[in-house]
């Protein structure tokens, strides 16, 4: 997979543009798939590529709030037939090299609708409690922040009154 100087793909590049690159990242899928790459292939060197930060497509999708193209990772995660621990790790959780997740990119610059969807979709991993209170909620960057911690240091208040 080529990428631009900053170590971005098509991929990332989608995160925060129009639908329609959504629809070309489409194609590229459909095209790994035609290559016979196996699901592992297309797991690390398509699905979870990073940038020079280690963010890949689902912390920028996250951080720009772009919902659509949230789901439409999602949807391919499912259809590379990760498990829960899997989903959970390799894009719930996935960390960047400030130790961020999507949900810190999504409560940084407020993006409420993406924290609506990433409860959900933690929700149907299920996941105990405890386990979404350590691993999503409290889980802390390298500054030993929270994404709650990144949403108020911003004062995006929906945050808390939509998802508190």
């Amino acid at each position: 997979m080529l990428k631009d100087k900053d170590e971005q793909t098509t991929w990332h590049m989608a995160a925060f543009c129009d639908i329609r690159v959504v629809e070309e990242l489409e194609r590229l899928w459909d095209l790994a798939k035609e290559l016979q790459l196996n699901p592992e292939e297309i797991k690390n060197d398509v699905y979870l590529l990073n940038d020079k930060n280690d963010k890949t497509a689902w912390h920028m999708a996250a951080l720009w709030g772009k919902v659509e193209v949230l789901e439409r990772l999602r949807d391919w995660a499912k259809g590379l037939q990760l498990n829960a621990e899997e989903i959970k790790n390799d894009v719930c959780l996935l960390i960047d090299k400030d130790g961020e997740t999507a949900w810190h990119m999504a409560a940084l610059l407020g993006e409420v609708e993406v924290l609506e969807r990433l409860c959900d979709w933690t929700k149907e991993l299920q996941l105990n409690s405890e386990e979404i209170k350590n691993d999503v909620y409290l889980l802390k960057d390298k500054d030993g922040k929270t994404a709650w911690n990144m949403a108020a240091k911003w004062g995006n208040v929906e945050v808390f009154e939509r998802l508190g």
